[in-house]
């Protein structure tokens, strides 16, 4: 009897460990997106590389506050960057977030900013 109960716990702490949020990103677009997932209290970050037309999940095993730097390319024309506004992961024994984003540019020669903050591809660069 005790094995069963060290294996049923064993089991049920791998499935806690294991719930992840999801940040599904979509990209609508003919552009080659690179997307900086940054933590809002700085520190490490990761990064997407997202083909046109294409879809990307990243995974968070820890609640927490983040926001998004992305830089948009095409072949001939200036990239387009940004960064987003901040948004919670929230991951615990009650559920997940499960959050998802999609970009749509239309090249077009009129300015149609993206949603959020318009930012240089110098301030794209840096890891903050």
């Amino acid at each position: 009897m005790k094995l069963i109960t060290i294996l049923a716990l064993s089991f049920l702490s791998t499935i806690i460990q294991t719930n992840k949020a999801e940040l599904h990103i979509e990209n609508n677009s003919k552009r080659d997106m690179t997307i900086k997932v940054m933590h809002l209290d700085g520190g490490k970050y990761s990064t997407i590389h997202i083909k046109p037309w294409s879809k990307a999940t990243e995974y968070f095993s820890k609640t927490g506050k983040y926001f998004l730097k992305t830089k948009a390319t095409l072949d001939g024309k200036d990239p387009v960057c940004e960064k987003g506004d901040g948004f919670e992961v929230y991951v615990g024994t009650d559920g997940v977030s499960i959050l998802t984003i999609t970009y749509s540019i239309t090249e077009s020669e009129n300015f149609n900013p993206l949603e959020g903050d318009r930012i240089s591809l110098a301030e794209f660069e840096k890891d903050n």
